[in-house]
Protein backbone atom coordinates (compact mmCIF):
# COMPACT_ATOMS: atom_id res chain seq x y z
CA UNK A 1 0.00 0.00 0.00
CA UNK A 2 1.12 3.76 -0.86
CA UNK A 3 1.98 5.50 2.69
CA UNK A 4 2.76 9.18 2.79
CA UNK A 5 5.97 10.71 4.29
CA UNK A 6 6.41 14.09 5.19
CA UNK A 7 9.13 16.02 4.72
CA UNK A 8 9.79 20.44 3.51
CA UNK A 9 10.74 22.14 0.54
CA UNK A 10 14.59 23.85 0.28
CA UNK A 11 13.64 26.14 -2.61
CA UNK A 12 13.70 29.62 -0.45
CA UNK A 13 14.17 29.54 3.05
CA UNK A 14 10.57 29.46 4.18
CA UNK A 15 10.82 24.93 3.82
CA UNK A 16 7.24 24.73 3.46
CA UNK A 17 5.82 21.59 4.47
CA UNK A 18 5.21 18.94 1.99
CA UNK A 19 4.04 15.03 1.56
CA UNK A 20 5.39 12.37 -0.65
CA UNK A 21 3.10 9.64 -1.89
CA UNK A 22 5.46 6.29 -1.71
CA UNK A 23 4.56 3.44 -4.08
CA UNK A 24 7.00 0.74 -3.22
CA UNK A 25 9.84 3.23 -2.52
CA UNK A 26 8.91 5.58 -5.51
CA UNK A 27 7.95 8.81 -4.78
CA UNK A 28 4.75 9.02 -7.22
CA UNK A 29 2.90 12.45 -5.76
CA UNK A 30 3.79 15.42 -3.87
CA UNK A 31 1.18 15.60 -0.91
CA UNK A 32 -0.32 18.98 0.71
CA UNK A 33 0.77 19.09 4.67
CA UNK A 34 -1.92 20.91 6.26
CA UNK A 35 -0.08 20.90 9.83
CA UNK A 36 3.09 22.62 7.75
CA UNK A 37 3.08 25.61 10.67
CA UNK A 38 4.09 28.29 7.99
CA UNK A 39 2.58 27.33 4.87
CA UNK A 40 -0.65 25.22 6.18
CA UNK A 41 -1.36 23.39 3.03
CA UNK A 42 -0.01 25.73 0.38
CA UNK A 43 2.73 24.66 -1.71
CA UNK A 44 4.18 26.93 -4.63
CA UNK A 45 5.09 25.63 -8.23
CA UNK A 46 8.62 25.47 -7.12
CA UNK A 47 7.60 22.80 -4.29
CA UNK A 48 6.11 21.10 -6.64
CA UNK A 49 9.60 20.32 -8.36
CA UNK A 50 10.86 18.26 -5.57
CA UNK A 51 9.66 15.03 -7.02
CA UNK A 52 10.91 15.37 -9.68
CA UNK A 53 14.16 16.21 -8.28
CA UNK A 54 14.66 12.95 -6.89
CA UNK A 55 14.22 11.18 -10.24
CA UNK A 56 15.73 13.37 -12.53
CA UNK A 57 16.94 11.55 -15.11
CA UNK A 58 20.01 13.72 -15.45
CA UNK A 59 21.22 13.94 -12.00
CA UNK A 60 24.42 13.20 -11.11
CA UNK A 61 25.25 9.52 -9.79
CA UNK A 62 28.46 8.16 -10.07
CA UNK A 63 32.07 9.09 -8.74
CA UNK A 64 34.17 10.78 -11.63
CA UNK A 65 38.07 11.51 -11.78
CA UNK A 66 38.87 13.76 -14.58
CA UNK A 67 34.54 12.95 -15.66
CA UNK A 68 35.63 9.22 -16.34
CA UNK A 69 32.97 7.01 -13.42
CA UNK A 70 34.93 5.55 -10.75
CA UNK A 71 34.29 3.89 -7.37
CA UNK A 72 33.54 6.18 -5.06
CA UNK A 73 36.38 4.94 -2.59
CA UNK A 74 38.78 5.51 -5.05
CA UNK A 75 37.43 9.01 -5.78
CA UNK A 76 37.70 9.81 -1.97
CA UNK A 77 41.03 8.23 -2.21
CA UNK A 78 41.88 10.74 -4.77
CA UNK A 79 41.08 13.81 -3.04
CA UNK A 80 42.43 12.61 0.37
CA UNK A 81 45.77 11.51 -1.37
CA UNK A 82 45.69 15.45 -3.07
CA UNK A 83 45.30 17.32 -0.05
CA UNK A 84 47.74 15.74 1.90
CA UNK A 85 50.30 16.58 -0.73
CA UNK A 86 49.05 20.62 -1.13
CA UNK A 87 49.47 20.87 2.73
CA UNK A 88 52.78 19.12 3.24
CA UNK A 89 54.22 21.33 -0.01
CA UNK A 90 52.29 24.66 1.01
CA UNK A 91 50.73 24.77 4.19
CA UNK A 92 47.21 23.94 5.59
CA UNK A 93 45.58 27.53 4.55
CA UNK A 94 46.69 26.98 0.70
CA UNK A 95 43.46 24.61 0.88
CA UNK A 96 39.69 26.25 0.50
CA UNK A 97 36.42 24.83 1.56
CA UNK A 98 32.96 26.28 0.12
CA UNK A 99 29.68 24.95 1.61
CA UNK A 100 25.75 25.60 -0.04
CA UNK A 101 23.01 26.89 1.54
CA UNK A 102 20.81 23.64 0.51
CA UNK A 103 22.97 21.39 3.33
CA UNK A 104 21.51 20.60 6.74
CA UNK A 105 23.13 21.61 9.65
CA UNK A 106 24.78 18.27 10.28
CA UNK A 107 26.35 18.84 7.18
CA UNK A 108 27.66 22.09 7.98
CA UNK A 109 28.76 21.25 11.64
CA UNK A 110 30.38 18.45 9.93
CA UNK A 111 32.43 20.88 6.91
CA UNK A 112 33.41 23.23 9.93
CA UNK A 113 34.91 20.14 12.07
CA UNK A 114 36.49 18.95 8.93
CA UNK A 115 38.21 22.48 7.74
CA UNK A 116 39.14 23.45 11.52
CA UNK A 117 40.67 19.58 12.79
CA UNK A 118 41.19 17.62 9.96
CA UNK A 119 42.83 19.93 7.26
CA UNK A 120 43.66 22.90 10.09
CA UNK A 121 42.53 25.71 7.75
CA UNK A 122 40.62 28.93 8.25
CA UNK A 123 39.45 29.25 4.86
CA UNK A 124 35.69 27.92 4.87
CA UNK A 125 32.99 29.59 3.05
CA UNK A 126 29.01 29.31 2.23
CA UNK A 127 28.33 30.18 -1.09
CA UNK A 128 25.12 32.34 -0.14
CA UNK A 129 23.09 33.29 -3.02
CA UNK A 130 22.27 36.95 -3.79
CA UNK A 131 23.09 39.43 -0.65
CA UNK A 132 21.99 36.66 1.51
CA UNK A 133 25.11 37.50 3.52
CA UNK A 134 24.49 40.78 4.28
CA UNK A 135 21.11 40.69 4.59
CA UNK A 136 22.06 37.99 7.68
CA UNK A 137 24.84 40.02 9.08
CA UNK A 138 22.75 43.14 9.09
CA UNK A 139 19.27 42.39 10.28
CA UNK A 140 19.49 38.43 11.58
CA UNK A 141 16.97 35.52 10.94
CA UNK A 142 14.24 37.51 12.49
CA UNK A 143 11.94 37.26 16.00
CA UNK A 144 8.64 37.02 13.69
CA UNK A 145 6.74 33.32 14.36
CA UNK A 146 4.26 32.08 11.98
CA UNK A 147 1.38 32.80 14.11
CA UNK A 148 2.37 36.65 13.75
CA UNK A 149 1.07 36.67 10.08
CA UNK A 150 -2.60 35.91 11.82
CA UNK A 151 -2.42 38.96 14.70
CA UNK A 152 -0.92 41.14 12.20
CA UNK A 153 -2.79 44.25 11.15
CA UNK A 154 -0.26 46.09 9.30
CA UNK A 155 2.44 44.72 7.07
CA UNK A 156 5.70 46.10 5.40
CA UNK A 157 6.77 44.82 2.52
CA UNK A 158 10.31 45.39 0.70
CA UNK A 159 11.04 43.45 -2.36
CA UNK A 160 8.33 41.18 -4.63
CA UNK A 161 7.80 39.46 -1.48
CA UNK A 162 4.73 37.21 -3.11
CA UNK A 163 6.45 36.57 -6.74
CA UNK A 164 9.02 34.73 -5.01
CA UNK A 165 7.34 33.32 -1.69
CA UNK A 166 3.42 32.54 -2.93
CA UNK A 167 2.81 31.18 0.82
CA UNK A 168 3.80 33.93 2.57
CA UNK A 169 1.48 35.58 0.12
CA UNK A 170 -1.54 33.45 1.10
CA UNK A 171 -1.06 34.21 4.63
CA UNK A 172 -0.16 38.21 4.26
CA UNK A 173 -3.13 38.82 2.01
CA UNK A 174 -5.78 36.57 4.45
CA UNK A 175 -4.59 38.45 7.31
CA UNK A 176 -5.03 42.27 5.43
CA UNK A 177 -8.73 41.45 4.94
CA UNK A 178 -9.73 40.47 8.34
CA UNK A 179 -10.57 43.91 8.82
CA UNK A 180 -10.81 47.21 6.37
CA UNK A 181 -8.48 48.85 8.63
CA UNK A 182 -5.71 46.38 8.24
CA UNK A 183 -2.91 47.85 5.89
CA UNK A 184 -0.09 46.61 3.79
CA UNK A 185 2.78 49.12 2.39
CA UNK A 186 5.74 47.75 -0.43
CA UNK A 187 8.34 49.17 -1.38
CA UNK A 188 10.15 48.36 -4.77
CA UNK A 189 11.80 50.09 -7.43
CA UNK A 190 9.22 48.84 -10.06
CA UNK A 191 5.94 47.63 -9.44
CA UNK A 192 5.52 44.13 -8.86
CA UNK A 193 2.98 41.67 -8.24
CA UNK A 194 3.53 42.17 -4.38
CA UNK A 195 2.30 45.95 -5.08
CA UNK A 196 -1.07 45.07 -6.52
CA UNK A 197 -2.53 44.41 -2.87
CA UNK A 198 -0.65 46.95 -1.72
CA UNK A 199 -2.50 49.95 0.12
CA UNK A 200 0.87 52.26 -0.16
CA UNK A 201 3.22 51.25 -2.34
CA UNK A 202 7.17 53.51 -2.51
CA UNK A 203 8.70 53.48 -5.54
CA UNK A 204 12.33 53.74 -4.79
CA UNK A 205 15.87 53.49 -6.82
CA UNK A 206 17.91 50.37 -7.29
CA UNK A 207 19.23 49.55 -3.56
CA UNK A 208 17.77 53.14 -2.07
CA UNK A 209 15.19 51.38 -0.07
CA UNK A 210 17.31 52.49 2.93
CA UNK A 211 16.65 55.75 2.70
CA UNK A 212 13.46 55.09 2.64
CA UNK A 213 13.43 53.24 5.40
CA UNK A 214 15.85 55.52 7.09
CA UNK A 215 13.04 58.25 6.39
CA UNK A 216 10.59 56.61 7.67
CA UNK A 217 12.19 55.80 11.13
CA UNK A 218 13.02 59.36 11.67
CA UNK A 219 9.32 60.20 10.82
CA UNK A 220 8.62 58.05 13.61
CA UNK A 221 10.84 59.69 16.32
CA UNK A 222 12.75 56.24 16.22
CA UNK A 223 15.64 56.16 18.46
CA UNK A 224 18.73 55.47 16.65
CA UNK A 225 17.43 56.88 13.59
CA UNK A 226 19.73 57.57 10.71
CA UNK A 227 19.74 60.82 9.08
CA UNK A 228 19.02 61.27 5.64
CA UNK A 229 21.57 64.01 3.47
CA UNK A 230 19.41 66.69 2.25
CA UNK A 231 17.62 66.15 -0.79
CA UNK A 232 18.40 62.41 -1.13
CA UNK A 233 15.07 61.59 -0.20
CA UNK A 234 13.56 63.14 -3.52
CA UNK A 235 16.49 62.05 -5.29
CA UNK A 236 15.81 58.18 -4.85
CA UNK A 237 11.99 57.51 -4.00
CA UNK A 238 8.78 59.40 -5.18
CA UNK A 239 8.30 59.77 -1.34
CA UNK A 240 7.61 63.29 -0.27
CA UNK A 241 7.99 64.71 3.36
CA UNK A 242 4.37 64.46 4.04
CA UNK A 243 4.05 61.23 2.73
CA UNK A 244 6.36 60.08 5.27
CA UNK A 245 4.43 61.73 7.85
CA UNK A 246 1.24 59.52 6.93
CA UNK A 247 3.19 56.27 6.85
CA UNK A 248 4.96 56.93 10.21
CA UNK A 249 1.44 58.01 11.84
CA UNK A 250 -0.29 54.82 9.98
CA UNK A 251 2.84 52.48 11.72
CA UNK A 252 2.27 53.90 15.17
CA UNK A 253 -1.65 53.41 15.28
CA UNK A 254 -1.50 49.94 14.19
CA UNK A 255 -0.98 47.54 16.84
CA UNK A 256 0.84 44.81 15.07
CA UNK A 257 2.79 45.60 12.26
CA UNK A 258 5.02 43.05 10.83
CA UNK A 259 8.69 43.72 8.42
CA UNK A 260 9.14 41.40 5.68
CA UNK A 261 12.54 41.99 4.02
CA UNK A 262 13.48 39.21 1.13
CA UNK A 263 16.86 39.55 -0.14
CA UNK A 264 18.19 39.96 -4.14
CA UNK A 265 21.08 40.98 -5.91
CA UNK A 266 22.48 44.55 -5.91
CA UNK A 267 24.33 46.63 -4.36
CA UNK A 268 26.14 44.73 -0.74
CA UNK A 269 26.00 47.43 1.48
CA UNK A 270 22.54 48.38 0.49
CA UNK A 271 21.24 45.42 1.76
CA UNK A 272 23.00 45.03 4.45
CA UNK A 273 21.60 48.32 5.33
CA UNK A 274 18.23 47.23 4.34
CA UNK A 275 18.12 44.11 6.86
CA UNK A 276 19.43 46.47 9.34
CA UNK A 277 16.70 49.19 8.97
CA UNK A 278 13.92 46.63 8.38
CA UNK A 279 14.36 44.99 11.99
CA UNK A 280 15.21 48.55 13.20
CA UNK A 281 11.11 49.27 11.95
CA UNK A 282 9.55 46.71 13.43
CA UNK A 283 11.05 47.24 16.66
CA UNK A 284 9.91 51.04 16.65
CA UNK A 285 6.74 49.78 15.49
CA UNK A 286 6.47 47.36 18.25
CA UNK A 287 6.54 44.34 15.78
CA UNK A 288 8.21 41.62 14.64
CA UNK A 289 10.82 41.37 11.50
CA UNK A 290 10.38 38.78 9.20
CA UNK A 291 13.98 38.34 6.93
CA UNK A 292 13.26 36.10 3.75
CA UNK A 293 15.93 34.41 2.05
CA UNK A 294 16.91 32.61 -1.27
CA UNK A 295 19.15 29.75 0.17
CA UNK A 296 17.06 27.15 1.64
CA UNK A 297 19.15 26.63 4.71
CA UNK A 298 21.14 30.18 4.51
CA UNK A 299 19.93 30.50 8.31
CA UNK A 300 21.21 27.23 9.67
CA UNK A 301 24.53 27.72 7.58
CA UNK A 302 24.79 31.11 9.09
CA UNK A 303 24.29 29.60 12.24
CA UNK A 304 27.15 27.19 12.16
CA UNK A 305 29.52 28.79 10.04
CA UNK A 306 31.64 31.83 10.50
CA UNK A 307 32.37 34.40 8.53
CA UNK A 308 36.00 35.30 9.38
CA UNK A 309 36.59 34.18 5.47
CA UNK A 310 34.13 34.41 2.90
CA UNK A 311 33.34 33.24 -0.57
CA UNK A 312 34.87 36.82 -2.31
CA UNK A 313 37.92 35.60 -0.25
CA UNK A 314 38.54 31.97 -0.84
CA UNK A 315 38.02 33.26 -4.68
CA UNK A 316 40.69 36.25 -4.67
CA UNK A 317 42.99 33.42 -3.00
CA UNK A 318 42.53 31.02 -5.93
CA UNK A 319 42.87 33.73 -8.79
CA UNK A 320 46.24 34.81 -6.40
CA UNK A 321 47.48 31.39 -6.47
CA UNK A 322 47.36 30.99 -2.75
CA UNK A 323 44.19 28.66 -2.28
CA UNK A 324 45.87 25.42 -4.13
CA UNK A 325 43.19 22.93 -3.72
CA UNK A 326 39.56 23.57 -3.90
CA UNK A 327 37.06 21.63 -2.15
CA UNK A 328 33.38 22.58 -3.51
CA UNK A 329 30.31 21.31 -1.90
CA UNK A 330 27.04 22.00 -3.62
CA UNK A 331 26.81 25.56 -5.33
CA UNK A 332 28.25 25.72 -9.08
CA UNK A 333 30.43 29.12 -7.82
CA UNK A 334 30.95 29.85 -11.54
CA UNK A 335 27.54 30.30 -12.52
CA UNK A 336 26.52 31.64 -8.81
CA UNK A 337 29.35 34.45 -8.86
CA UNK A 338 30.35 34.42 -12.54
CA UNK A 339 33.20 36.10 -13.97
CA UNK A 340 34.59 36.30 -10.02
CA UNK A 341 37.07 33.60 -11.38
CA UNK A 342 38.48 32.10 -14.23
CA UNK A 343 38.33 29.04 -15.66
CA UNK A 344 42.48 29.50 -16.18
CA UNK A 345 42.21 29.83 -12.64
CA UNK A 346 40.28 26.67 -11.85
CA UNK A 347 42.33 24.93 -14.05
CA UNK A 348 45.63 26.10 -12.26
CA UNK A 349 44.59 24.46 -8.85
CA UNK A 350 46.37 21.65 -7.90
CA UNK A 351 42.94 20.21 -6.76
CA UNK A 352 39.36 20.89 -7.63
CA UNK A 353 36.83 18.52 -6.12
CA UNK A 354 33.00 19.02 -6.79
CA UNK A 355 29.87 17.77 -4.80
CA UNK A 356 26.81 18.38 -6.64
CA UNK A 357 23.06 16.89 -7.36
CA UNK A 358 23.35 17.69 -10.85
CA UNK A 359 26.48 18.13 -13.29
CA UNK A 360 27.94 21.28 -13.21
CA UNK A 361 30.98 23.42 -14.09
CA UNK A 362 32.90 22.60 -11.07
CA UNK A 363 32.31 19.03 -11.24
CA UNK A 364 33.16 18.78 -15.54
CA UNK A 365 35.70 21.21 -14.49
CA UNK A 366 37.04 19.12 -11.46
CA UNK A 367 39.71 16.55 -10.61
CA UNK A 368 37.11 14.60 -8.77
CA UNK A 369 33.45 14.92 -9.37
CA UNK A 370 31.31 13.41 -5.94
CA UNK A 371 27.32 12.87 -6.17
CA UNK A 372 25.17 14.56 -3.58
CA UNK A 373 21.99 13.36 -2.17
CA UNK A 374 19.05 15.45 -2.44
CA UNK A 375 18.03 16.97 1.37
CA UNK A 376 15.17 14.09 1.31
CA UNK A 377 17.41 11.28 0.90
CA UNK A 378 18.87 11.85 4.15
CA UNK A 379 18.25 12.59 7.70
CA UNK A 380 18.86 16.17 8.77
CA UNK A 381 17.84 19.17 10.29
CA UNK A 382 17.72 23.16 9.02
CA UNK A 383 16.72 26.38 10.74
CA UNK A 384 14.13 28.47 8.50
CA UNK A 385 12.30 31.50 8.66
CA UNK A 386 9.98 32.79 11.26
CA UNK A 387 11.58 30.93 13.52
CA UNK A 388 10.78 27.43 12.07
CA UNK A 389 12.96 24.56 12.50
CA UNK A 390 12.79 21.47 10.20
CA UNK A 391 13.56 17.86 10.62
CA UNK A 392 13.75 15.88 7.14
CA UNK A 393 13.90 11.87 7.34
CA UNK A 394 14.40 10.23 4.21
CA UNK A 395 11.68 10.04 2.21
CA UNK A 396 13.83 7.10 -0.10
CA UNK A 397 17.49 5.64 -0.58
CA UNK A 398 19.53 7.90 -2.21
CA UNK A 399 20.18 7.67 -5.73
CA UNK A 400 22.60 6.15 -7.49
CA UNK A 401 26.16 6.49 -5.13
CA UNK A 402 24.66 10.10 -3.97
CA UNK A 403 26.29 10.76 -0.08
CA UNK A 404 25.29 13.43 1.88
CA UNK A 405 28.32 15.49 2.47
CA UNK A 406 29.02 14.96 5.89
CA UNK A 407 29.62 11.67 4.53
CA UNK A 408 31.97 12.40 2.06
CA UNK A 409 33.75 14.45 4.60
CA UNK A 410 33.84 11.43 7.20
CA UNK A 411 35.07 9.30 4.30
CA UNK A 412 37.94 11.12 3.35
CA UNK A 413 38.53 12.24 6.66
CA UNK A 414 39.00 8.80 7.66
CA UNK A 415 41.85 8.34 4.89
CA UNK A 416 44.03 11.83 6.31
CA UNK A 417 43.63 11.91 9.90
CA UNK A 418 41.26 8.25 11.21
CA UNK A 419 37.74 10.10 12.25
CA UNK A 420 35.86 13.12 12.42
CA UNK A 421 33.94 14.65 15.32
CA UNK A 422 31.47 17.13 14.80
CA UNK A 423 30.18 19.55 17.37
CA UNK A 424 27.34 22.48 17.22
CA UNK A 425 29.29 25.25 18.13
CA UNK A 426 27.77 28.22 17.00
CA UNK A 427 29.20 30.21 15.03
CA UNK A 428 31.07 33.77 15.13
CA UNK A 429 30.72 36.74 13.02
CA UNK A 430 32.34 40.01 13.23
CA UNK A 431 30.26 43.24 12.77
CA UNK A 432 30.84 45.15 9.86
CA UNK A 433 32.10 48.14 10.24
CA UNK A 434 29.64 50.49 7.70
CA UNK A 435 29.80 54.25 7.54
CA UNK A 436 25.78 54.62 7.28
CA UNK A 437 25.93 58.18 6.25
CA UNK A 438 28.35 57.67 3.92
CA UNK A 439 26.67 54.94 2.49
CA UNK A 440 23.28 56.73 2.79
CA UNK A 441 24.51 59.43 0.16
CA UNK A 442 26.28 56.75 -2.21
CA UNK A 443 23.02 54.30 -2.77
CA UNK A 444 20.32 54.96 -5.12
CA UNK A 445 22.04 56.86 -7.39
CA UNK A 446 21.24 55.47 -11.03
CA UNK A 447 22.49 57.85 -13.59
CA UNK A 448 21.62 58.23 -17.64
CA UNK A 449 21.20 55.43 -20.02
CA UNK A 450 19.48 51.31 -19.16
CA UNK A 451 19.77 50.34 -15.64
CA UNK A 452 19.63 46.69 -15.20
CA UNK A 453 18.38 45.08 -11.82
CA UNK A 454 17.42 41.52 -11.18
CA UNK A 455 13.88 40.40 -12.74
CA UNK A 456 12.98 36.81 -10.86
CA UNK A 457 10.47 34.24 -11.68
CA UNK A 458 7.99 32.40 -9.18
CA UNK A 459 8.83 29.20 -10.85
CA UNK A 460 12.72 29.71 -10.60
CA UNK A 461 14.94 28.98 -7.65
CA UNK A 462 16.84 32.12 -7.65
CA UNK A 463 20.07 31.35 -10.10
CA UNK A 464 18.28 28.33 -11.98
CA UNK A 465 21.16 25.72 -11.42
CA UNK A 466 18.50 23.33 -10.18
CA UNK A 467 14.73 24.63 -11.23
CA UNK A 468 16.20 25.11 -15.08
CA UNK A 469 16.32 21.64 -15.26
CA UNK A 470 12.64 20.96 -14.49
CA UNK A 471 10.31 19.73 -16.76
CA UNK A 472 6.82 22.17 -15.77
CA UNK A 473 9.11 25.90 -16.37
CA UNK A 474 10.27 24.76 -19.11
CA UNK A 475 7.24 23.87 -20.52
CA UNK A 476 5.06 26.85 -18.79
CA UNK A 477 7.81 29.30 -19.74
CA UNK A 478 10.13 27.96 -22.67
CA UNK A 479 11.60 30.96 -23.10
CA UNK A 480 13.10 33.72 -20.77
CA UNK A 481 12.00 37.58 -20.60
CA UNK A 482 13.02 40.69 -19.77
CA UNK A 483 10.74 43.79 -18.51
CA UNK A 484 11.05 46.58 -19.95
CA UNK A 485 9.02 49.83 -19.20
CA UNK A 486 6.65 51.84 -22.38
CA UNK A 487 8.16 54.52 -22.69
CA UNK A 488 11.54 53.12 -22.95
CA UNK A 489 10.05 50.62 -25.04
CA UNK A 490 8.91 53.68 -27.63
CA UNK A 491 12.51 55.38 -27.46
CA UNK A 492 13.81 52.21 -28.59
CA UNK A 493 10.95 51.37 -31.17
CA UNK A 494 10.83 47.59 -28.87
CA UNK A 495 7.65 45.62 -29.04
CA UNK A 496 6.59 43.01 -26.94
CA UNK A 497 7.96 39.19 -27.97
CA UNK A 498 10.60 40.09 -29.78
CA UNK A 499 14.10 39.52 -29.57
CA UNK A 500 16.42 42.18 -27.59
CA UNK A 501 19.56 42.55 -28.08
CA UNK A 502 20.67 43.17 -24.29
CA UNK A 503 24.77 44.18 -23.68
CA UNK A 504 26.54 45.07 -20.95
CA UNK A 505 30.84 45.90 -20.44
CA UNK A 506 30.77 41.93 -20.23
CA UNK A 507 29.05 40.99 -22.82
CA UNK A 508 25.86 40.67 -25.30
CA UNK A 509 23.10 38.09 -25.01
CA UNK A 510 19.59 37.59 -27.49
CA UNK A 511 16.24 37.87 -25.23
CA UNK A 512 12.48 37.88 -25.59
CA UNK A 513 11.53 41.49 -24.38
CA UNK A 514 8.10 41.85 -22.46
CA UNK A 515 6.42 45.55 -22.36
CA UNK A 516 4.93 46.90 -19.33
CA UNK A 517 3.56 49.33 -17.41
CA UNK A 518 5.33 47.92 -14.35
CA UNK A 519 8.90 49.45 -15.50
CA UNK A 520 9.66 53.10 -14.55
CA UNK A 521 11.83 55.08 -17.54
CA UNK A 522 14.93 53.73 -18.10
CA UNK A 523 14.65 49.94 -15.91
CA UNK A 524 15.10 47.24 -17.27
CA UNK A 525 14.64 43.79 -15.19
CA UNK A 526 16.52 40.72 -16.51
CA UNK A 527 15.94 36.88 -15.60
CA UNK A 528 19.08 36.15 -12.82
CA UNK A 529 17.87 32.95 -13.24
CA UNK A 530 19.45 32.36 -16.63
CA UNK A 531 23.08 31.83 -16.96
CA UNK A 532 23.67 34.28 -19.84
CA UNK A 533 21.55 36.98 -18.85
CA UNK A 534 23.16 36.76 -15.22
CA UNK A 535 26.48 36.64 -16.62
CA UNK A 536 26.54 40.15 -18.04
CA UNK A 537 26.21 41.83 -14.38
CA UNK A 538 29.75 42.79 -12.80
CA UNK A 539 30.60 41.41 -9.31
CA UNK A 540 33.10 43.23 -7.69
CA UNK A 541 34.20 42.64 -3.77
CA UNK A 542 32.94 44.97 -1.54
CA UNK A 543 35.79 45.68 1.27
CA UNK A 544 32.90 47.12 3.86
CA UNK A 545 30.71 44.32 3.67
CA UNK A 546 32.91 41.59 2.34
CA UNK A 547 31.02 40.30 -0.22
CA UNK A 548 29.85 40.84 -3.60
CA UNK A 549 27.86 44.16 -4.84
CA UNK A 550 26.27 43.32 -8.61
CA UNK A 551 26.13 45.86 -11.22
CA UNK A 552 26.15 46.58 -14.42
CA UNK A 553 27.93 49.16 -16.61
CA UNK A 554 27.70 50.23 -20.50
CA UNK A 555 23.91 48.43 -20.63
CA UNK A 556 22.19 48.93 -24.06
CA UNK A 557 19.24 47.66 -25.37
CA UNK A 558 18.05 47.42 -29.27
CA UNK A 559 15.13 45.34 -31.24
CA UNK A 560 17.07 43.51 -33.16
CA UNK A 561 15.86 43.64 -37.29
Amino acid sequence: MPETKKANCLFCSLQCGLGFEIDQGVPVRIEFDAESPLSRGSLCARGHYNQELLLHPRRFLGATINRRRVPWSTATTKIAGRLSEIRSASGPDSVGVVVGTELSNEDYEAAVAFARDVLGTKNIAVAYDGNDYPFLMGGGAGDAEPTDLDDADCFVLIGDVFWGHPCVAKRVIEARHQSRSNAIYTMNPYRTNTDWFADGHITVAPDAEPVALAAILKGMNAQGAPSVPSGKLAEVSDLTQADVASVASSLKEHKKVVVIATSRLGDSTSAYLTAKLARKLAKAAGGKYAPLFRGGNAIGAFGRVGSDVTVPKIMEGVAAGGIKGLLVFGPDVAQLYPGTVSQDDLEKLELLAASAIFENDMTKHGDVGLPQSVWTEYDGTYSASFGQASKIAAVVDPQGDAKPVSAMLEAIAIELAGSLSRTAAAAEHTELEIDVPAALARIGGVGAGIVLVEGTNPLHRWEGTITGRMTFPQRQKPYCELWVGEGTAARLEIESGTSVALSTDRGETRIIATVTDRMPAGLVAVPSYVPDARGLMVWTVNAGTRWYDVSASGASLKAEG
